[in-house]
C-alpha cells in the first residue's frame, strides 16, 4: 500500500498506520509511504558515528520522550511532525507487533539521500525493524517502524 505525498494543508498527519506487510513511517515532506524498492547506494562506505545516535533515538522512542526525538529532525521534518504523531506512530506500531523488547545490532547503509541506519527489533508478538535516516549534516530526515525485512527503499 503506497500513500502518495501530502497535497494539501488539511492533510495534517504525517504518520498512518499500515498493515504489518508495511510500513510506518515519517518522511521529510510529512508523507507516510510503504516502503519498497532498493536504494541508489552512495559507493562510500556509510559513517560508523550514526550508530549510537540511532540507538539513543529509538531508546527516546521506548521511553515515550518524544519531544527529544523531534529535537533530533532536520528543519523540514521538524515542522511537519509533532511529538503527538511519532507518539500515534508507536502506539500504532506496538498494538501490532506487541511492547518492545530488545533490539539487536544497529546496520548502516549509505544511500543517495544519507545514511540509512536499521535496528532489529524483538517486539512481543513479531519481530520488527526500527529505520531512520540521516541527512548530511546529522540531522534525522525520515524514521520507520518496520516489519522484520522491508527492504531499503
Amino acid at each position: 500500500m503506497a500513500v502518495t505525498p501530502r497535497r494539501s494543508a488539511s492533510v495534517r498527519s504525517a504518520v498512518v498506520a499500515v498493515a504489518a506487510a508495511a510500513a510506518l513511517c515519517v518522511v521529510a515532506d510529512g508523507s507516510a509511504a510503504a516502503v519498497a524498492g532498493r536504494p541508489a547506494e552512495v559507493t562510500a562506505p556509510a559513517r560508523d558515528s550514526y550508530a549510537r545516535p540511532a540507538l539513543d533515538t529509538l531508546d527516546e522512542v521506548v521511553r515515550g520522550d518524544f519531544d527529544a526525538v523531534r529535537a533530533r529532525f532536520g528543519t523540514e521534518l521538524r515542522q511537519q511532525v509533532s511529538p503527538e504523531a511519532l507518539r500515534q506512530s508507536w502506539d500504532a506500531y506496538r498494538a501490532e507487533f506487541g511492547d518492545y523488547v530488545s533490539h539487536g545490532e544497529p546496520r548502516q547503509t549509505g544511500v543517495a539521500a544519507g545514511t540509512v541506519v536499521s535496528v532489529p527489533l524483538r517486539m512481543a508478538k513479531q519481530p520488527g525493524e526500527f529505520r531512520v535516516t540521516f541527512g548530511a549534516d546529522g540531522r534525522l530526515t525520515g524514521l520507520w517502524f518496520l516489519r522484520a525485512g522491508v527492504p531499503l527503499p
